[in-house]
C-alpha cells in the first residue's frame, strides 16, 4: 500500500467508457480544475481512448489525462490503480456482479470509494463482508452517491440539522414526495434494478425490511404501497417511487448511524417516501405493482427467464441523449414533524431539493462527483473520516450539502411551516 498522501491521482474514475462513466468524466471536465489531479479506468484501451477524445473537446488542457486499464476479474489490475489514487468514483454495475472486487481492492489499498449503485443487495452484502476492515483501515466505502440516494439522505439530514439547530428537538417523522421529474434511464440501470429483483440471498422477508441496511431497529414496519391524497403535497396523489425502496434504506442506515454516533435524528424517527401523481397514472402504477411486478420477481429467480427478460428489455451503455438530458430536471419536497409534547404546538419544516439537469445522468454524475471531491478537498472535516460503508451524510454531511449548493448547481432548502 503506498502512501495515501504522495499519490499520483485525486480521482480516478472507474467503468469511464461505461454511460454513466463518461459523463461523470465530462462532468469533471466541465469544472476545471487545475488543481485536481485525475486519470480515466477501465477494460479497453480503445474504448478509453475516445472517451478522452470528447474530454480535451470540453477542456484542452486534458490531452495528457492518463488512461489506466483494470479489470474487476484481474485483482492484480486493480491493486495497480487504486494504489495510485486517493478516490476512486465507481459508476460499473450491476455492482452485484462487478463491485465487490474493487472494494475489496479499496480496503486493500487504502483508496476511499464513492459509487452509484441502488443495489440495495449488494450493499447488504458489503456492509457484512467489509464494514469492520473499512473502519480499521480508515477507509470510506460511500454507495449510492447518485440521484439514488443523495437527495433524498441529504434532505432528511438538512431537515434534522434544521431542526436541532433552529428549534432545539428531534424529528419525529418525515414524508418525502417526487413532486415532479424529467429524465430518461440506460440498459446498465435496467439491468442493476433487475439485478435486485433476481437476487437468491434476499428472502421476501428481506426484500420487504426497512431497516436491512440499518445498525439498529427503529419503529417503521414493512408496508405495501398506497395510494391516497396528501394535502402538504398540494393534496396531490401519492403513489409508489420506484427508487423508494433503496432510498428508504440508506436514510434509516443514516438515522442508525448517527444515533450511533450520538447525534441521532430522534428514538422516534420514522420516514416514507412516495411520488406525486394525478390520480388515473397513480392508480395504474399501483395497479402493476399487485399484478405484474410479483410475476416479473418471480421469474427473474428462474435464471433462463432471467436472461432473456434482461436481453429483452435492456441494453448496457444505453441512455437518454444529450438533447434529452439537457431538459432534465426534478423536485423532492419533504416534510419533517418534530417530536414534541402532545399539548404543544406542533413544529412542522418543510424542505425543498432541486435539481436542474437529467437527475439518473446529469445530476447523479455531479452528485458522484462532488461526492469525491468532498474527500479530496476537506476530508479532514467530513463526519465520515473515521471510515467504514457508510452512506453520503454519514460520511459528507454538510461539506457535501454545500458542494452541491454552489453557485445554484443544486438547491436545498428549509423553512418553518405556517
Amino acid at each position: 500500500m503506498s502512501d495515501y498522501n504522495q499519490r499520483k491521482y485525486d480521482i480516478v474514475v472507474f467503468g469511464a467508457t461505461g454511460f454513466t462513466g463518461a459523463l461523470t468524466c465530462e462532468y469533471l471536465a466541465e469544472i476545471k480544475d487545475d488543481k485536481l489531479s485525475w486519470a480515466i479506468a477501465g477494460r479497453n484501451l480503445g474504448k478509453l481512448e475516445k472517451v478522452k477524445e470528447r474530454l480535451v473537446e470540453l477542456d484542452p488542457s486534458l490531452k495528457d489525462l492518463d488512461l489506466l486499464i483494470a479489470d474487476s476479474t484481474q485483482p492484480e489490475s486493480l491493486d495497480s490503480v487504486l494504489a495510485q489514487t486517493r478516490v476512486v468514483i465507481s459508476t460499473v454495475g450491476p455492482f452485484a456482479k462487478y463491485g465487490t472486487p474493487l472494494v475489496e481492492a479499496c480496503i486493500r489499498q487504502g483508496t476511499n470509494y464513492v459509487d452509484t449503485t441502488g443495489e440495495y443487495n449488494w450493499i447488504k452484502k458489503i456492509i457484512d463482508q467489509f464494514d469492520t476492515a473499512a473502519k480499521e483501515k480508515k477507509v470510506l466505502i460511500v454507495p449510492t452517491c447518485g440521484f439514488d440516494s443523495v437527495p433524498s439522505d441529504l434532505g432528511v439530514f438538512m431537515i434534522s440539522d434544521y431542526m436541532h439547530k433552529k428549534h432545539h428537538l428531534d424529528v419525529s417523522t418525515v414524508k418525502n414526495s417526487l413532486i415532479s421529474a424529467v429524465g430518461g434511464y440506460s440498459g446498465g440501470t435496467i439491468i442493476s434494478l433487475l439485478g435486485v429483483l433476481g437476487d437468491k440471498d434476499l428472502t421476501g422477508k428481506d426484500q420487504l425490511n426497512p431497516y436491512l441496511l440499518s445498525t439498529r431497529q427503529g419503529i417503521d414496519k414493512p408496508r405495501v404501497p398506497t395510494l391516497k391524497r396528501d394535502h402538504d403535497f398540494g393534496n396531490r396523489w401519492q403513489a409508489f417511487f420506484l427508487m423508494a425502496p433503496i432510498n428508504e434504506k440508506v436514510v434509516r442506515r443514516s438515522w442508525s448511524i448517527w444515533s450511533d454516533r450520538g447525534e441521532g435524528y430522534g428514538k422516534l424517527f420514522s420516514y416514507k417516501e412516495t411520488m406525486s401523481l394525478p390520480f388515473f397514472p397513480a392508480f395504474v402504477l399501483t395497479t402493476l405493482l399487485y399484478t405484474v411486478v410479483p410475476v416479473f420477481a418471480l421469474l427473474f429467480k428462474v435464471p433462463f427467464f432471467a436472461e432473456k427478460l434482461t436481453k429483452c428489455l435492456a441494453k448496457p451503455g444505453d441512455g437518454p441523449s444529450a438533447e434529452k438530458r439537457a431538459k432534465g430536471r426534478f423536485e423532492f419536497q419533504l416534510v419533517g414533524t418534530a417530536e414534541n409534547e402532545p399539548y404543544d404546538e406542533p413544529v412542522r419544516v418543510r424542505g425543498t431539493i432541486r435539481g436542474f439537469r437529467d437527475p439518473g445522468y446529469g445530476d447523479t454524475c455531479r452528485m458522484v462527483a462532488e461526492s469525491a471531491l468532498s474527500i479530496v478537498k476537506s476530508l479532514n472535516e467530513l463526519p465520515g473520516k473515521e471510515g467504514g460503508i457508510l452512506t453520503p451524510s454519514t460520511a459528507f454531511g454538510n461539506v457535501l450539502l454545500d458542494r452541491l449548493r454552489h453557485n445554484q448547481g443544486m438547491v436545498f432548502e428549509v423553512e418553518d411551516m405556517k
